[in-house]
């Protein structure tokens, strides 16, 4: 009787685990095609970024867009915080503070510091999103392992050893009733 309340704990959690698996499946489907989407516009953006940093070199000269970028005082701040889908961690990164790029630069400096600095961003969040692929793909594989476990192996085997036990209970069983039926056929004949 223990052995059936264990294996029924055990189908519930199994249930449970197999809830998990596909809302991991479905989160790690939606995280791939977001990633897909962020690698493609940020090499979009690389592009213009060269462009306008080639713009800037040729407009200043070499020495005057390196001495413009060295006089930039401010930095870009982030902090890692953790945050969790369905029990997995992943890192999310906050921005705390953005460079103040605009006053201090030559205009065609300005306008390819700031598509450098979006493309930090875009890295950044594109971190974020691998990050979360591959935690999840990982968890993914752990749950699908785990339930694959206990539906291959260990229910199939408490299963067993339930029906052995209950056969071994109805052999004693019919044992007990055959020596009952000659105690009571030996009775019957003394009398």
């Amino acid at each position: 009787m223990e052995l059936q309340r264990r294996i029924g704990f055990i189908e519930k959690g199994t249930g449970f685990l197999k809830l998990k698996r596909d809302h991991l499946a479905k989160e790690l489907s939606e995280s791939i095609s977001v990633l897909r989407g962020r690698r493609k516009i940020l090499l979009d953006n690389l592009k213009e970024a060269y462009i306008a940093v080639q713009a800037a070199y040729i407009s200043l000269g070499p020495s005057e867009v390196e001495s413009q970028a060295n006089s930039i005082r401010s930095k870009l701040e982030i902090d890692v915080l953790p945050k969790s889908v369905m029990g997995v961690q992943y890192p999310f990164i906050k921005i705390l503070r953005k460079p103040q790029l605009g006053s201090e630069l030559d205009v065609t400096l300005a306008v390819a510091s700031e598509k450098i600095y979006n493309i930090l961003e875009e890295i950044i969040r594109l971190a974020e999103f691998e990050a979360r692929v591959e935690r999840i793909a990982d968890e993914l594989g752990k749950t699908n392992r785990k339930v694959n476990a206990l539906e291959n192996t260990v229910i199939p085997d408490m299963k067993r050893v339930i029906k052995f036990i209950q056969d071994k209970l109805d052999e004693e069983q019919m044992e007990d009733l055959v020596r009952m039926k000659l105690i009571g056929g030996e009775l019957a004949s003394k009398k």
